[in-house]
């Protein structure tokens, strides 16, 4: 579930709220007078923890495992979830709102209706710990590992120069949240550029005593469309519910010694007779129609990690930069039908 309308995945929400006793509540509406839908499971409760998705509109993860949390019946503690964060982004499936901001980027102006909206649900609830999903692009892994980065965990900073006491919970929840996921993914989770950025929400309810982790989902080399890792998220999620206080209160250091992330690696090598080149999997929406496709990026670099790699014998063909390629000419190049990617061994 990549791309649905919004107005399909809000029914989706209040549906499965109205099936499982969560309350539904509009927090604000957008430029273009979309309704901004926070659900609680235990509304008269202290919220322990606030998460939301769909910041960014072209990145559903956190979306698609906060759907399926909502639909477990035996939650533990109380959850306030602000799934669709950027409902017209969502509906185009672009990175920025109605006005072409990043909403991420707008705590300290809240410039943005859904950034302001978002900043006053976070702070009136006060949270135990709050969880900003996103999605990361398939170019990011694990500095020293031959796999994409299905996961990658940020404690964000409160302050540039020192640890603050909201960052050293989260820190321990990421090395809970590391610990669990190393199971299915030994060397698919890293640690995400904990670079300061000020205006980042996660620096800023950080900054405000409130505990806050980003977590970034990406692919697997047999997961291209984000299934699996999607359902992953969903059993963190649960099994936070059901292990909070431990989770906050990890000693371990798993996190500290995650690999940082690195963000060159590319999808498709091809080499022609011309030299090597990029191609690239782009997720397209026209007329609120989702399609993936293979698009040529430029000149490769051998040097670069890179998830396939494969070599054209014809002399004639010729790929330019921005070329979208149809399945026959992906299959004269020696590459993956876009719609066998997720079923593909890469190990074969």
């Amino acid at each position: 579930m990549r791309y649905i309308k919004t107005s399909e995945r809000l029914n989706l929400l209040k549906d499965v709220a109205n099936e499982n006793g969560w309350s539904t509540d509009v927090i604000g509406q957008t430029k273009n007078g979309l309704d901004l839908f926070v659900f609680r499971n235990r509304p008269d409760k202290h919220v322990d923890i606030c998460a939301w998705s769909l910041m960014h509109g072209n990145e559903p993860t956190g979306f698609n495992a906060l759907l399926s949390f909502m639909q477990r019946s035996n939650t533990s503690i109380s959850w306030s979830i602000f799934p669709v964060v950027n409902p017209n982004g969502a509906d185009l499936f672009k990175r920025l709102n109605a006005d072409a901001l990043d909403i991420n980027r707008d705590a300290r102006n809240l410039s943005s209706i859904e950034g302001l909206a978002l900043s006053k649900w976070v702070l009136g609830e006060n949270p135990s710990l709050a969880l900003n999903l996103h999605d990361q692009r398939t170019c990011f892994y694990p500095k020293g590992k031959d796999v994409p980065a299905s996961f990658s965990l940020l404690a964000p900073k409160g302050n540039r120069d020192y640890e603050t006491t909201s960052q050293i919970i989260a820190m321990n929840c990421c090395s809970w949240m590391t610990n669990q996921l190393k199971g299915n993914y030994p060397d698919g989770v890293g640690r995400f550029d904990d670079s300061f950025y000020p205006s980042a929400f996660g620096e800023y309810f950080q900054e405000n005593n409130i505990p806050t982790i980003t977590i970034e989902t990406g692919i697997g080399l047999n997961d291209w469309a984000r299934v699996e890792v999607s359902k992953s998220l969903g059993e963190l999620l649960f099994s936070l519910d059901k292990n909070f206080q431990s989770a906050l209160s990890c000693k371990l250091k798993s996190y500290q010694k995650l690999p940082q992330n690195v963000n060159n690696a590319q999808d498709w090598i091809c080499i022609t007779s011309a030299g090597p080149y990029e191609i690239r999997v782009m997720e397209l929406v026209e007329n609120q129609k989702y399609s993936r496709a293979w698009k040529v990026v430029g000149p490769g670099d051998l040097d670069r990690k890179y998830w396939f790699l494969s070599e054209s014998i014809s002399t004639s063909v010729e790929l330019t930069t921005g070329q979208i390629l149809d399945d026959d000419l992906v299959q004269f190049l020696g590459g993956i039908s876009i719609k066998d990617l997720d079923v593909f061994s890469f190990s074969d």
